[in-house]
C-alpha cells in the first residue's frame, strides 16, 4: 500500500485508465500545463459573471420632471430640485406631449431693462419722477434696471450711464454729441427698452436703435398732446413741429406707444396718428397724510409745485392768492425752479405772504404738501398732474384747473366743484374760499376720494411690467 492512502479503494484511478489515449509520455506534461491555464481562465470568467458591473454613466445628466425656465435678468442658469417623492412613470399606452412642471413656485418673467430720458434727478419735472418711480418700481418686481440720460452741463444725474451733451438755448434743449457706443453696447444687453419725452433727440435715436438691434421699445408719452400755446414760436410751433413730423412719427410707429393720461391717448392720436395704449401712473408708496383743522383765525396755507414756466403759469397763482386774501388770511409757497424764478422772486419783494421755497427733494414736497392747508395746480397745458395726483391720492384737499386728466383725479362728482377752468382767477379763489368754509367736512370727502384714486392706480406697476414682458420675449402664445 503506498504512502498516504488507506485502501486501493482511495486511490484515485489513473488517469490513462479513465480517459485512455494514445498520446506519447512525454506530451502528458504538455497537456496537463494547458488544461491549468483554461482552469484560470475560466474561473476567472466565472468570477466576472458574479460580480455585475454598472454599465458606464452618461457625462450629461438630463432632469426628466425639469423644463427650461424664462431668461432671468441675471442670465445665470436655474436649479429645479425634484420632489421628496417620486414621480409616477407615465403609462405606455398613454402619450404625454409634454412632462408636467414640478410643484414649484415660478420664476418671475423679468429680464433686463433700460430705461432712457434726456433728464432725470435731481432736475425737477414729471417725466424725472416718472423714471426714478418706475425703475424702483419694475426692480421690485425682479427686473434688472439701467437708466440712460444725457449728462448735465454741471452736478451729477441719478443715471447709470450718461451721454456728453450740449443744451440749446433759450429752453435748454438737450442734443447728444457723445456716447454712441456706450448706447449701442446699453441696448444690446437689454431685453426692452423704455424711452421717454418725444420732443427730445436722445430718445428718439434709442428707439431707432433698438430696433436696428432687434430690441422692442416702448414709447411713453407725457403729454396731452394740446398745443403749445405759451411757448416760443420758433422753438415749439415751429422747430417742434418740424421734428414731430420728420423724427417722432416715424420712432412712434416702430415703437410700442403707451400714454401715462387719458387725455395723452387722445392727443397720441390726433398729434401723431398712433394708437397709445393707457397705462395708470405708477404710485410709489406714499406717506399718510396728517389730519388737519383749520380755525377761522388761522391764515390759509396754500403749497404750489411745479416747475416754473409759462404752460404751469404760477403767475395766475399769485393773483388767485391775492383775490382770496381780500376774504381772509392766506400764504402761498411756491415749491420749483425754473425761467420764471426772477419774476416771481420781484414780486415776492413786497409780498410777504409770497414764499418761494424753491426746488426740493420728492420727500420734502411731500412734507410741504402734507403741512399745507390745501394745494394748488394752476397749469394751462398739463396730462397726468402728477403735483396733484399724489396729494390727493393721500386725501389732501386740491384745488385745480380743468385740464389734462384733472377731472379725472376727482373720482367723486361732489368734489368736481374744485376742478375749475383754466386762465380764470376768479373761480379759483371762490373754490379755495368754499373749500375754507367747511374744511372739516370737505377733508373727509377728499380721504374718501383718496381711496378710489388710489385703487385706480393700484395696477400702474404691473400693467407697466406686463407690457416689458411683452416687449423683451413676446406675446404669451407665441
Amino acid at each position: 500500500m503506498e504512502r498516504g492512502f488507506k485502501d486501493q479503494s482511495d486511490r484515485p484511478a489513473d488517469r490513462s485508465e479513465r480517459h485512455p489515449s494514445p498520446r506519447l509520455k512525454g506530451d502528458i506534461k504538455r497537456g496537463s500545463l494547458k488544461r491549468a491555464s483554461g482552469r484560470r481562465k475560466a474561473a476567472a470568467a466565472a468570477r466576472d459573471r458574479a460580480r455585475s458591473r454598472l454599465p458606464c454613466l452618461p457625462r450629461r445628466l438630463v432632469l426628466d420632471d425639469a423644463r427650461p425656465q424664462a431668461r432671468r435678468g441675471t442670465g445665470r442658469a436655474l436649479l429645479a430640485m425634484p420632489r421628496t417623492a417620486p414621480t409616477p412613470a407615465a403609462a405606455p399606452a398613454k402619450a404625454v406631449s409634454r412632462r408636467k412642471h414640478l410643484d414649484l413656485v415660478p420664476a418671475p418673467r423679468a429680464g433686463r431693462v433700460l430705461i432712457v430720458s434726456s433728464f432725470v434727478l435731481p432736475h425737477a419735472g414729471g417725466v424725472e419722477q416718472f423714471v426714478d418711480t418706475a425703475s424702483k418700481l419694475l426692480a421690485a418686481r425682479g427686473w434688472a434696471v439701467r437708466v440712460l440720460a444725457c449728462r448735465p452741463p454741471e452736478g451729477t444725474a441719478a443715471a447709470d450711464v450718461t451721454m456728453p451733451s450740449r443744451f440749446l438755448p433759450p429752453g435748454g434743449w438737450p442734443l447728444p454729441v457723445g456716447g454712441w457706443r456706450a448706447l449701442w453696447r446699453e441696448i444690446g444687453r437689454a431685453d426692452a427698452v423704455v424711452v421717454n419725452g418725444s420732443r427730445n433727440l436722445l430718445p428718439n435715436i434709442a428707439a431707432l436703435v433698438a430696433r436696428l438691434r432687434g430690441r422692442r421699445a416702448i414709447f411713453v408719452l407725457h403729454g396731452s398732446g394740446a398745443p403749445f400755446t405759451t411757448s416760443s414760436f420758433v422753438y415749439h410751433r415751429l422747430l417742434g413741429s418740424a421734428f414731430e413730423w420728420l423724427v417722432v412719427r416715424l420712432t412712434l410707429r416702430l415703437s410700442l406707444p403707451v400714454s401715462l393720461s387719458r387725455a395723452g391717448v387722445g392727443g397720441a392720436r390726433r398729434r401723431y396718428g398712433v394708437e397709445a395704449a393707457h397705462v395708470p401712473y405708477p404710485l410709489r408708496d406714499l406717506p399718510p397724510a396728517t389730519h388737519r383743522y383749520l380755525r377761522r383765525d388761522e391764515p390759509l396755507r396754500i403749497v404750489w409745485v411745479g416747475r416754473l414756466y409759462r404752460e404751469k403759469n404760477p403767475l395766475l397763482a399769485v393773483e388767485v392768492v391775492e383775490r382770496v386774501r381780500r376774504r381772509r388770511d392766506a400764504t402761498l409757497h411756491v415749491y420749483g425752479s425754473g425761467v420764471l424764478w426772477d419774476e416771481l422772486w420781484k414780486l415776492a419783494r413786497d409780498r410777504p405772504w409770497l414764499v418761494l421755497c424753491g426746488p426740493r427733494s420728492w420727500g420734502e414736497v411731500q412734507e410741504a404738501q402734507d403741512a399745507g392747508h390745501v394745494c394748488l395746480s394752476t397749469s394751462l397745458r398739463d396730462a397726468t398732474q402728477i403735483a396733484i395726483l399724489e396729494p390727493l391720492a393721500r386725501g389732501i384737499p386740491v384745488v385745480s384747473t380743468r385740464v389734462g386728466d384733472a377731472p379725472a383725479h376727482y373720482v367723486s362728482a361732489y368734489l368736481q366743484r374744485f376742478c375749475v377752468d383754466a386762465a380764470d382767477p376768479d373761480a379759483t379763489a371762490a373754490a379755495i374760499l368754499a373749500l375754507a368754509s367747511s374744511y372739516p367736512h370737505h377733508r373727509k370727502d377728499f380721504a374718501a376720494n383718496a381711496n378710489q384714486l388710489r385703487a385706480r392706480h393700484a395696477c400702474g406697476p404691473e400693467r407697466l411690467s406686463s407690457l416689458l414682458e411683452i416687449a423683451a420675449f413676446g406675446e404669451p402664445d407665441e
